[in-house]
This record gives C-alpha cells, sequence and structure tokens, in this order.
C-alpha cells in the first residue's frame, strides 16, 4: 500500500506542476494525447490502492465517505489540472484536502 500512496502524493505534485503551467501558457493539452494516458495511469494506482479500501478505513480518521471523497478528488484533478479555464481556487482546495489524506494514511498506515 505504501507504494501507492507515495506514487499518488508524486502524481498530485505532477498535477500541481502542469496547472501551473498550463495557466501561465493559457493553452490546454492535447486530451487524447496527454490527459487520457494520465488519467488512466491514475485510474489504475487508484485500482490498487482500493484493494487496501478495509485497511485504510480502519485509521481513526478515515471513514467510508471521506475515503470516497478522496478517490473522486484525486480523479477529477487528474483530468482538471489541464485545461486553463480550472478555477485556481478549487484546484488548490481539493490538492491540499487531498495531500493531506494521502499523507494521513501515508504517516499511520
Amino acid at each position: 500500500m505504501q507504494q501507492y500512496i507515495t506514487q499518488l502524493l508524486k502524481d498530485v505534485q505532477v498535477m500541481q506542476e502542469k496547472f501551473e503551467a498550463v495557466k501561465q501558457s493559457e493553452i490546454d493539452y492535447d486530451f487524447y494525447s496527454i490527459v487520457i494516458p494520465f488519467a488512466e495511469h491514475i485510474d489504475n494506482t487508484l485500482n490498487a490502492l482500493a484493494k487496501y479500501e478495509s485497511q485504510i478505513l480502519q485509521l481513526q480518521y478515515m471513514n467510508k465517505k471521506k475515503f470516497d471523497l478522496l478517490i473522486s478528488n484525486i480523479e477529477s484533478l487528474s483530468v482538471e489540472c489541464h485545461f486553463k479555464r480550472t478555477s485556481r481556487k478549487l484546484f488548490t482546495e481539493k490538492i491540499k484536502a487531498v495531500q493531506y489524506d494521502l499523507t494521513y494514511i501515508q504517516r499511520n498506515e
């Protein structure tokens, strides 16, 4: 499980970098050549992490609703980071929440 959490933390950092790049250049990434392969990579990592869901749900500050929200946020961030029209405020809020939860899981695993 630790490797998937570490990978997701790295991927979230990549999402942040892509978002900053797209905001500076004001040019969206190509949907078919960049967005879809990146989103599939994230989905594969999340599917691997899902095998440990019951273990994660046993942590003190984690529940099913919070876990589902974490997965949902990561999935949406993996697409939103490629487009200039994405709201900086909402993107930043999601990034912070995802990083906090992933770090919490990593520390307590």
